[in-house]
């Protein structure tokens, strides 16, 4: 794989008890540094990660992996050497805050264990959640966000709104709404879903 493919691979946490003791104070920064080697270590007892997100292009996937990962790619993945997170730990959860984060030409990808709820916060830009199974409560204020849901039925409680723009996808029935979608169920389920857009497009895959 050539460096412009992968020139920024690292994993950001340290192993539950290492972590607590090196981040007593609950908050923990990291400088992120060009890496061809993942630096991978185990949080096996992280049941949720929040994403504190400005402008970008993100990626959130599931893996079998009890390891959070984060990886960029693009042509201009060189910039990517300035990005720097903010780590805190509040019991079985973990807030990841992204800063100097590249917008044109770099995407990153966030790899989180498949069974973590997972919450994110987002300016501007595009995001995308695939292979996440839990909870899930996502907002984005301008841009296109999309969530794969290959079993509608893992959903109980379930509230996805457009305000300008549209909501694709008929896994929970069709959109209704003159001036932006919304798309609302309460389903037998043990996951919620809730996910808003302000302008842009939602998108459901399968």
């Amino acid at each position: 794989m050539s460096i412009s493919q992968r020139a920024f691979t690292i994993a950001l946490l340290l192993c539950a008890s290492g972590f607590l003791s090196a981040a007593s104070n609950g908050t923990k920064e990291e400088n992120l540094t060009l890496s061809e080697h993942p630096l991978q270590s185990d949080l096996e007892e992280i049941t949720n990660v929040r994403l504190h997100l400005k402008d970008g292009d993100f990626r959130v996937v599931g893996v079998d992996s009890n390891d959070i990962m984060i990886r960029t790619d693009g042509k201009n993945v060189a910039e990517a050497k300035r990005m720097r997170v903010r780590l805190k730990r509040s019991g079985h959860s973990l807030d990841l805050t992204f800063f100097h984060v590249p917008k044109n030409e770099v995407q990153v990808t966030i790899a989180i264990p498949r069974e973590t709820g997972l919450f994110a916060r987002m300016r501007g830009g595009d995001l995308s959640v695939d292979g996440v199974a839990g909870d899930k409560d996502l907002a984005l204020v301008g841009g296109d966000l999309s969530i794969q849901v290959p079993d509608p039925g893992e959903y109980g409680p379930v509230d996805l709104s457009v305000k300008f723009g549209d909501v694709s996808g008929s896994q929970f029935g069709n959109p209704k709404g003159w001036i932006g979608n919304r798309v609302k169920q309460n389903g037998i389920g043990k996951y919620r879903l809730h996910a808003r857009v302000f302008a842009g497009d939602l998108m459901l895959k399968p």
